[in-house]
């Protein structure tokens, strides 16, 4: 579950909630890669409050995954669309990035550095960054640990964009990963030579593998290298004129090339590629460093893999986490081997929507032999596979619809079918299994009476109620005066209403009493103000209901199309006004429940639509 907050000048507001009655976005996708800014990019529709809200640069964006309690996206938004369908539905779309993006509002003035570690080089950079733009656009440089064989580089600035030096400079050259976090209040950038760690967590067959393709591959790989360095600068030259580049010729019996035999042996080909180091002017340094490069080249393994989040069910599962290497085994095919988490995409609507992308793991020359093995014996396995998974796929296919049957039988006419009570701390405690055990689908519990007093066992009933899993709705009695106190109780019904809900569900309505005890005089725009406040919590107005008593029913003379259902109470006989929901006793019983309890009945196909689904 992930809530999306907007801020302006420091003040928050809600865009979505997840919750049934919350306020909704239209689409909503995190997506998080290796040494890139997050991007997050959604659309909502012209009743959501963030439609006119949202201006470029100004507004930052929040998407916290409320299971974990963990920010996944903090940023700002930037681009914006306008869009109608063909049917007539309007909508805006929003590109926003996270803080990484940051450094795209800087520049790295031209200069020549040398006698710099590759640590101090970095600082270098984000302090010039830092002295360029707004405090709320600053870093402080945290953990630094990626360096070169000589802890020293030497580069050209060139007036390029900090975010294009860092990774020009500094990423493609040495390597490492660029990460941002919060400490204290203080954002750090840190530059690691490693993603992450070797998470326990494995993606498996038949556990949390949906689908998996391997690709080992070969095209880049070179079995002789020609180590290229420093320009040598021709004398009389003119500067348009191509010139040559420091080679290993002088030193290495008079080849420009280095050979890997094992894996020319391997292959059975040569294959000629270059590498050059423009900062080396030594034939013997340049030499070495080629030698280093061949040795440590690989072929890349790539794995892209579906795979379920089994966190979303069980809190004792892990996240996937960015960075992290993860084992993935496929018997069959024979893939097994870690690879790093470098793409995640999370869908904020739907998590099961959610894709994760692992990256290359080089493979040396033995890896890539032990690959081919495995590959043979798994090809020698498929066969028998398929040869006995053809005999039990009728079976199978037979059981599944068996189930597909019996879930259908459940489902039935598709809504809740049982008992619907409404309860306060007047029943005193209350047995909620047993409740349920005695056909109650439907609880309607108060939680205040007026603003001033909490109902002494609404945080009992609500987690009795999800305990036993018996959804429910919640009220407050309504004893406003003025539109001030209907917006305060409204605010304190939704407060303390979520607040007992915790982390489990939560109502899915909001109900307003309105009785004897509610005072009559300006009753109509009061109970406006609690409509509006409510719709301001991003309370849809479908989640609001009023209760209003039948003999009240016309002095009142409540605006009831902002209410999603009217609920009226009449005993003996119907009520005499339209009605979504009828409370037709106060001396219901109910096994659980000692004494009375109120009871209702009749509920209406938009009550039944808008709470009673199954």
């Amino acid at each position: 579950m992930y809530r999306v907050d907007i801020i302006n000048n420091g003040v928050r507001s809600p865009i979505h909630l997840p919750t049934p009655t919350g306020v909704k976005l239209f689409s909503g996708t995190v997506k998080s890669e290796l040494n890139m800014a997050q991007g997050f990019t959604f659309s909502l529709l012209p009743n959501n409050p963030g439609w006119s809200e949202i201006e470029p640069y100004k507004t930052k964006i929040e998407v916290v995954d409320l299971q974990k309690n963990n920010i996944i996206f903090y940023g700002r938004a930037l681009d914006s669309t306008k869009e109608m369908t063909s049917e007539g539905q309007m909508s805006k779309k929003y590109v926003a990035e996270s803080e990484l993006g940051y450094l795209k509002d800087s520049y790295q003035p031209f200069e020549e550095i040398h006698n710099m570690s590759p640590a101090d080089f970095f600082r270098k950079l984000i302090y010039t960054h830092n002295s360029q733009v707004g405090s709320d656009q600053q870093f402080v440089p945290g953990v630094i640990n990626v360096s070169n064989s000589t802890d020293n580089v030497y580069r050209f600035l060139d007036d390029q964009t900090t975010w294009q030096t860092l990774n020009d400079k500094l990423v493609t050259r040495l390597g490492g990963y660029l990460f941002v976090r919060h400490e204290s209040g203080t954002r750090f950038i840190d530059y690691l030579q490693d993603s992450g760690v070797q998470a326990p967590m494995s993606i498996q067959l038949a556990k949390n593998m949906i689908s998996v393709s391997e690709t080992i591959k070969a095209t880049e790989v070179v079995t002789r290298l020609v180590p290229l360095g420093a320009t040598q600068v021709r004398e009389g030259a003119e500067a348009t004129t191509a010139q040559p580049k420091l080679k290993i010729g002088s030193v290495n019996n008079g080849m420009d090339y280095i050979t890997d035999n094992l894996l020319e042996q391997q292959l059975n080909v040569i294959v000629y590629g270059t590498q050059t180091w423009s900062d080396v002017t030594d034939p013997n340094n340049l030499l070495t460093k080629g030698r280093e490069w061949l040795a440590a080249q690989r072929m890349a393994d790539s794995v892209t893999v579906s795979a379920l989040d089994l966190s979303k069910i069980n809190d004792k599962f892990d996240r996937y986490q960015l960075g992290n290497t993860y084992t993935i085994k496929h018997g069959i095919l024979g893939i097994q081997s870690g690879h790093p988490l470098t793409t995640q995409t999370i869908n904020v609507l739907d998590p099961t929507k959610s894709e994760l992308t692992f990256g290359d793991k080089k493979l040396d020359l033995v890896s890539y032999q032990q690959a081919m093995n495995d590959q043979k014996n798994a090809d020698d396995s498929i066969l028998a596979v398929l040869e006995n998974n053809k005999t039990n796929t009728q079976q199978q296919i037979e059981k599944m619809q068996s189930e597909i049957d019996y879930l259908k039988s459940l489902v039935g006419n598709g809504y809740l079918d049982g008992k619907i009570i409404d309860v306060s701390e007047h029943q005193g405690d209350i047995d909620w299994q047993a409740v349920k055990n005695d056909g109650v689908v439907f609880a309607i519990i108060r939680v205040q009476y007026g603003g001033n007093y909490e109902d002494k066992k609404y945080k009992q009933n609500i987690a009795g109620a999800q305990s036993a899993g018996i959804r429910y709705a919640v009220y407050g009695y309504g004893l406003y005066a003025n539109e001030a106190e209907a917006k305060e109780e409204a605010k304190l019904l939704f407060d303390r209403a979520n607040a007992a809900a915790g982390s489990g569900v939560e109502p899915i309505f909001y109900a307003i009493d309105l009785e004897g005890d509610t005072p009559a005089d300006s009753i109509q725009t009061n109970t406006l103000a609690w409509n509006q406040s409510m719709s301001e919590m991003g309370v849809e107005s479908k989640y609001q209901v009023a209760y209003i008593a039948n003999h009240l029913y016309d002095q009142f003379n409540i605006d009831v199309s902002k209410f999603g259902s009217i609920w009226i109470p009449a005993y003996g006989s119907g009520p005499a006004h339209p009605y979504d929901l009828w409370q037709y006793t106060s001396n219901g019983l109910v096994a659980g429940i000692s004494g009375n309890v109120d009871m209702n009945q009749s509920p209406s196909t938009a009550f039944k639509n808008n709470y009673l689904r199954r």
